[in-house]
């Protein structure tokens, strides 16, 4: 009986012992850290994150996980619902997560684009009939729009603005129909093709060739990146992230080729640098 029992005891003591080492192995583990962007027509964006996701993995020794939402939109309400870590917004996405509580959301550094490049970056509303001066405003109701999408910067609110300018304070309401194309190209093929009588997109897109027959009505000033985000919390510094990220071009090339590969915006940037958090805060108010 005493033996059993000295079994039963070692049997119990080697189960506390194995129970109290799961425990702090799980402790030791932390949770994934979620870096995720937006989803985008023929751009392989869970490849363009991937350098950044384990660039952030390695130097802050936690295990990382990718996901590319739906949308700018999708994306920033990831990170309300806590299910996104670090985001790679667009323009929009990231005026939106300034609209969140405060504290929801910190600032990360943003590629930084050379100058000549950055001119690029712009919004034009084109169409494919002459209609200078109140000629839109005047004709709306008898054309269709095509825009880019709700999310998008170059192809959504910036050339929403660029139409209140001449003219046209509700687009829904002024012209005969208002669709998305889904993408800045297609936008442009919708006019050529004669699915839109007037369209709006990023202008190096429309630059990039000689457009005959149409009509270039309206150019914005132009257009600045959007910041990375991070979801602050009790185990994250975000501030700790930001500083990887102004050193990542030193310690690892590959994060800033990623990001440049998912987006054409970013020109031939080679860093990360301070974000100019005055200035897109003033742009906040100018989305839907």
């Amino acid at each position: 009986m005493r033996l059993r029992a000295l079994r039963l005891g070692a049997f119990l003591a080697g189960g506390i012992a194995l129970a109290s080492l799961a425990a702090s192995a799980l402790a030791a583990d932390p949770e994934p850290l979620v870096v995720a962007t937006y989803a985008y027509p023929q751009r392989d964006r869970a490849a363009a994150i991937r350098p950044l996701a384990d660039y952030l993995g390695r130097r802050l020794q936690r295990p990382v996980e990718v996901r590319v939402l739906p949308s700018p939109s999708a994306l920033i309400a990831g990170m309300a619902a806590g299910d996104v870590d670090v985001a790679v917004p667009n323009l929009h996405g990231y005026l939106q997560a300034l609209r969140l509580p405060p504290g929801s959301i910190a600032t990360l550094p943003v590629p930084d684009v050379p100058a000549a490049q950055a001119q690029r970056y712009r919004a034009v509303i084109v169409a494919n009939r002459s209609l200078a001066g109140s000629a839109l405003a005047a004709e709306a109701a008898t054309l269709r729009l095509a825009l880019v999408g709700r999310d998008s910067a170059s192809g959504g609110f910036v050339p929403r603005g660029g139409l209140a300018e001449l003219g046209i304070a509700n687009p829904e309401t002024a012209f005969a129909r208002v669709d998305y194309a889904g993408s800045h190209a297609a936008s442009l093929a919708w006019l050529k093709e004669g699915r839109a009588d007037v369209a709006a997109l990023a202008a190096d897109v429309y630059d990039a060739e000689p457009q005959p027959g149409l009509h270039e009505l309206w150019r914005s000033p132009v257009i600045p990146p959007g910041p990375l985000l991070c979801r602050p919390v009790a185990d994250r510094d975000c501030a700790a992230i930001g500083d990887e990220l102004l050193v990542a071009d030193r310690h690892d090339p590959a994060v800033m080729a990623g990001l440049r590969a998912g987006w054409p915006e970013f020109g031939d940037a080679m860093r990360l640098v301070p974000a100019d958090e005055a200035m897109l805060a003033e742009m906040a108010g100018r989305i839907d």
